[in-house]
């Protein structure tokens, strides 16, 4: 107990000087038992990033960060004193946060529509910090805890020359004698992509050959980097043509671009590119969203699919296309063959299985987030189109494919 008063009156004393949100975490109960400023649990970091934070992968020392796609930073400093405890910094950011980075916040947080004034009053007082100044705080605190002299040099990214020079053997083609095929690449994974056909990629070979773009970097490491990068980005846009949520996307994208630049062995690089396609093919099949080449009927599904946490009517959807409720209705259903509320209630329940899946937020917060109007509301909804409750699929991801 007098280890974590010590850790906690160093937050107290940190936080005015620094003004970062900090929170004390403790491995054996696996939560946040102190937080400075005070503050509601829904502006925790999400459950994702402290995992992350926990496994310290790329950690230097005490210290490891990571970033998010809004362009946030959290950091986290280890000590020796007390192996079970992790002090967690964050976020900080280098410019005030928009509207559209507060929308993929308010996504990230799984912040229900009532709370989201108080989430975003929080947030604009985070301070605005460059990477580099943010690891300047880091060092000093973990020099402060552990004694252990750090720079904000040595925390950045470096690239390992010993994987760079044996890479570089694979990479022996000059620039001139390369065809840039990009043009066939893309049509090829953004058709297979864009209708949720995973299978189809096993016809394909994602190796140097079929990968290879053109010179897009100035060393081999870099060019494999890049190339999965390339890869990614049309794989994203292919995915929200499929119908796959955009913030999903983006966010799927910005874990594979983040993967890459981490990683700095050439085998590694080559199977992660191999992951890219085929895992937004397959998410673009499990969200099994319908594909029209309908202008109307996309921009409903695009307007419903980017809405899901809002309280959405047909009249709502019917008004963004700019025709009447009744015409609307009955068009959508004889084209897709089932209702505008039919499809608003599966996309909700889609985003329902992704938070239950991949967050640790409650049923009750799910179920506010969505727009539910009770959790019981939620409950039912949910054992109707899935066969089983939000408790038991949390419990059982797997349990809907024996079904």
């Amino acid at each position: 107990m007098a280890r974590t008063n010590s850790f906690t009156d160093f937050l107290k004393m940190l936080y005015p000087d620094s003004n970062i949100p900090s929170y004390l975490y403790r491995f054996s109960e696996q939560k946040i038992v102190y937080t400075e400023p005070e503050q509601s649990a829904l502006t925790y970091p999400p459950a994702k990033y402290l995992s992350r934070l926990a496994k310290r992968p790329g950690a230097i020392g005490h210290i490891a960060y990571l970033s998010t796609e809004y362009g946030s930073y959290f950091g986290c400093v280890s000590a020796d004193t007390d192996p079970d405890i992790l002090l967690v910094f964050g976020p900080v950011t280098l410019t005030p946060y928009s509207d559209s980075e507060f929308h993929q916040m308010y996504i990230d947080y799984v912040v229900p529509q009532g709370s989201r004034g108080e989430f975003s009053e929080f947030f604009q007082r985070v301070p605005q910090f460059s990477l580099n100044s943010f690891l300047v705080k880091l060092s000093f605190i973990n020099y402060c805890l552990n004694g252990e002299m750090l720079s904000a040099q040595e925390l950045l990214p470096r690239q390992n020359i010993q994987a760079d020079r044996a890479a570089d053997k694979l990479y022996e083609k000059k620039s001139d004698s390369v065809h840039n095929h990009s043009h066939e690449i893309e049509s090829v994974i953004h058709e297979i992509i864009r209708t949720g056909k995973p299978e189809a990629l096993a016809q394909l070979e994602f190796n140097e050959s079929f990968a290879n773009v053109g010179i897009i970097g100035p060393t081999a490491l870099r060019q494999i980097k890049n190339t999965i990068i390339v890869i990614t980005t049309v794989a994203t846009r292919a995915a929200i043509d499929g119908g796959l949520d955009t913030d999903a996307a983006y966010q799927l994208s910005d874990s594979f671009i983040q993967t890459a630049e981490s990683l700095s062995d050439p085998d590694a690089l080559y199977e992660l590119m191999g992951r890219v396609a085929y895992t937004f093919a397959e998410r673009v099949k499990e969200a099994q969203m319908p594909v029209s080449t309908d202008g109307m009927i996309q921009n409903a599904i695009r307007f419903i699919q980017q809405n899901v946490c809002e309280h959405i009517t047909a009249k709502d959807v019917a008004e963004h296309t700019g025709f009447s409720r009744s015409y609307f209705s009955t068009y959508f259903k004889k084209e897709l063959g089932f209702s505008v509320n039919a499809f608003i209630m599966r996309c909700k329940m889609e985003e329902a299985k992704q938070l239950l899946k991949y967050t640790d937020r409650s049923v009750s917060v799910i179920s506010s987030y969505l727009c539910f109007s009770s959790q019981s509301h939620f409950q039912t909804a949910f054992k109707k189109q899935f066969g089983v409750t939000p408790l038991q699929y949390r419990k059982d991801p797997d349990c809907l494919e024996n079904r």
